[in-house]
């Protein structure tokens, strides 16, 4: 019996499905140029997260290396920019519960431009798929860009479990080719994956 083959596809959809819904009326990154008041449009960061953790809520965040703003669900607040991605996002998780991150090194998948991944990773995605069956706290989908960059991740989230905090991240590798992370998540991890820092493996 041929087995099919397990895609990047399958496992982002697993993660995200929570907040399909959800994310689906919300803004993305590109929309907060003009939406959020005081963008200057100098580069920086701006994003938006879109949040099942308990309630849905969203939140919108700039820094332009000038000021910074950050409005969602009765939350709004702006000033000189804090000089920290990590800093920005702390203040634009503010609903986010506080949680460890999962232990463990985390893992990291390789998959063709199809998304195909590689056939010796399969212990590797049962180890995942495991993970994702436990019980879910919550799920944070972010749509982030830096430095004017167009969507430079396919996939940025926190999953939170009854283990901790994991972060999924999906980027394009030279050739199409992609590359998928889960690790323990913390907001200084996602922060390095905004600024372009990325490990090389879990």
């Amino acid at each position: 019996m041929t087995k099919t083959p397990r895609t990047v596809h399958t496992v982002t959809t697993k993660i995200l499905k929570p907040v399909r819904a959800a994310a689906a009326g919300s803004s993305t990154a590109t929309d907060l140029v003009e939406s959020l008041p005081g963008f200057l449009g100098s580069g920086g960061v701006c994003g938006v997260a879109v949040a099942m953790s308990g309630e849905p809520w969203t939140s919108a965040f700039f820094d332009d290396r000038t000021r910074f703003g950050i409005a969602g669900d009765g939350l709004s607040l702006s000033g000189p920019s804090p000089g920290s991605v990590a800093e920005l996002l702390r203040l634009a998780f503010t609903r986010l519960p506080p949680l460890p991150p999962a232990p463990g090194e985390g893992l990291y998948l390789d998959a063709d431009e199809r998304g195909v991944l590689e056939p010796e990773q399969e212990c590797l995605v049962l180890d995942l798929m495991d993970d994702l069956r436990r019980t879910r706290l919550g799920t944070v989908q972010l749509d982030v860009i830096r430095d004017g960059a167009r969507r430079p991740w396919e996939m940025l989230a926190f999953v939170d479990d009854d283990r901790g905090r994991h972060l999924a991240a999906l980027g394009r590798r030279r050739g199409g080719h992609r590359r998928f992370w889960w690790l323990p998540g913390s907001v200084e991890r996602l922060a390095d994956f905004v600024e372009g820092r990325v490990p090389d493996h879990g």
